[in-house]
Parts: structure tokens; sequence; C-alpha cells
């Protein structure tokens, strides 16, 4: 066999080396102690107890794994398949979406109740209505307040801002809805349906 000068002079041999010349330092010095080790006293009972307790852990570690798998598949089911009557009871249907002229009743009908936040809310959908009518901005359920402005932002229109920016800070803020607040969205909405 030809002699291999590298594997003997190369570094990471010389650190293996090394390390393995350390240990064994290590294991002759401490072959030298002689340690007595206290005597224990025997208790028969530990043990069991010991088992119990790790059977126990395992039991205890298995169910919270399975509880949280099935946390887990129940709402990855309940996002993959929505549940139709949830979805129909929070989002208006198409043929109401296309109907700004009910969203309008619909405003002025909660205004008189005093429900001032909700006729903001209607029209809101009267304007997301017309934005649809006039296929500027087709309607989506996914899509944000955000969103719409930035899609308004090519023709931009204050009335619909108007709208949108207080529908956002009525749902997702601490505003309160006046009647002012209710009159601002009313004339804004007026101005939409005379363009």
């Amino acid at each position: 066999m030809a002699d291999l000068p590298h594997r003997a002079n190369s570094l990471a041999w010389q650190l293996r080396q090394g390390w393995q010349n350390l240990g064994e330092w290590f294991e002759y010095q401490f072959s030298k102690v002689d340690v007595n080790a206290p005597e224990l006293p025997r208790w028969p009972w530990l043990e069991p107890v010991a088992r119990g307790l790790f059977w126990v852990a395992i039991a205890s570690l298995a169910l919270w794994i399975g509880w949280l798998l099935y946390r887990g598949i129940t709402a990855y089911l309940n996002r993959r398949q929505p549940n139709p009557a949830a979805s129909k009871a929070n989002l208006p249907s198409q043929e109401a979406l296309r109907q700004a002229a009910f969203w309008w009743r619909e405003a002025q009908r909660l205004a008189q109740q005093g429900d001032y936040a909700a006729a903001c809310k209607a029209l809101y959908m009267a304007g997301l209505a017309r934005l649809n009518d006039t296929e500027t901005v087709l309607y989506r359920p996914s899509r944000t307040d955000g969103e719409y402005l930035d899609c308004i932002a090519a023709h931009p229109s204050r009335p619909y801002e108007l709208l949108i920016r207080t529908h956002e800070r009525i749902t997702y803020g601490n505003a309160l809805a006046t009647e002012e607040t209710y009159q601002r969205c009313r004339r804004a909405y007026q101005e939409i349906a005379q363009s």
C-alpha cells in the first residue's frame, strides 16, 4: 500500500488525533479516582410510582397531540368547505347587490330607526352596487375597503372615497356613526347617483 502523507499531516487528521488523545487522557485520570458512592436507601415502591408517572406523562402527551390534530383538521375542513348558510347570512345576495335602489331604501329606513351605523353601511353597499353596475369595479366578497380604494384610484372619486373610508372607520375602527356622519354619506351617495 502506498504511503499517503496527506492522511497523517492534514489539519483534520491532526484535530481528530488531538481530541482522541485528550479524551484518553481524561479517561486515564478518572480511572485512577476511586470514589465510593454513598449507600442509597432501597425503596421498593419508588420504581412502580416512577413507571406510573412516566406512562401518565406519555398518555397526557398523546392526548394533547391528538387534540391539536383534531382542532387542526376541523379548522382545515371548515375553511375548505365553508358553511353556505353562514356565508349567505353575512353577505348580500348578488341580486340585492345589483340593486342600488334597494340599499338606498334600506339606508333611509335604518336612519329613521336611528341606526346610523347600519344606514351608513347600507349606503356603502349601494355605492358598491353602483360600482358593480357601471362595471368600474366588479363586486367580490373577498375585497377589502383598501382594495376598493386601490381599484378606484385610476378614476378618483371623492364620494366613493368618503363612503369607503366611513365604512372602514365604523366597521373596523372605533368611530361612532352619528346623524351627521349619515348625512355626509347620504350626500356622497346622491352625488354618485347623479353622475
